[in-house]
């Protein structure tokens, strides 16, 4: 998980540190105002050190972007956000586009690092994901 595998963010836990800053920083800081986990945000990627404090992570800001879209209206999507890191504000709508599209590209580098290394990635076609979850083997 550590080993630089010359990707956009050298390592497994990096790409994947990336795709959460990611979430954080649109979804929480940018458009809710503060993060999901404010210590964790702050980290320098090298300074984690194994997945575990990046479950964690995960899993305040899965909770922090739940609430959120909850409670998101039409006009809600218009409304302009601008990260600390873009020069202008953006509507939220393409955020979430932005979010949606950034993890997708990332997974799928995080997938052929797990083929270059023979291990099989995870199951990537929700549909079977879900019955799976369900206890449901399929076929879908």
């Amino acid at each position: 998980l550590l080993k630089n595998r010359e990707a956009t963010h050298e390592s497994l836990k990096n790409i994947f540190h990336h795709i959460l800053s990611v979430h954080d920083g649109w979804l929480n800081v940018t458009a809710q105002g503060a993060s999901a986990d404010p210590v964790m945000r702050e980290k320098d990627f090298d300074e984690v050190r194994s997945m575990e404090p990046l479950r964690g992570y995960l899993e305040k800001i899965i909770s922090k972007e739940k609430r959120f879209l909850a409670k998101l209206t039409d006009k809600d999507l218009d409304r302009g956000v601008q990260p600390e890191w873009k020069t202008r504000p953006h509507p939220l709508r393409d955020a979430l586009l932005q979010v949606t599209f950034e993890q997708a590209h990332h997974t799928g580098e995080l997938i052929a690092l797990l083929w270059q290394i023979d291990v099989e990635p995870p199951e990537m076609t929700w549909i079977d994901v879900r019955l799976l979850n369900k206890g449901d083997p399929g076929p879908s």
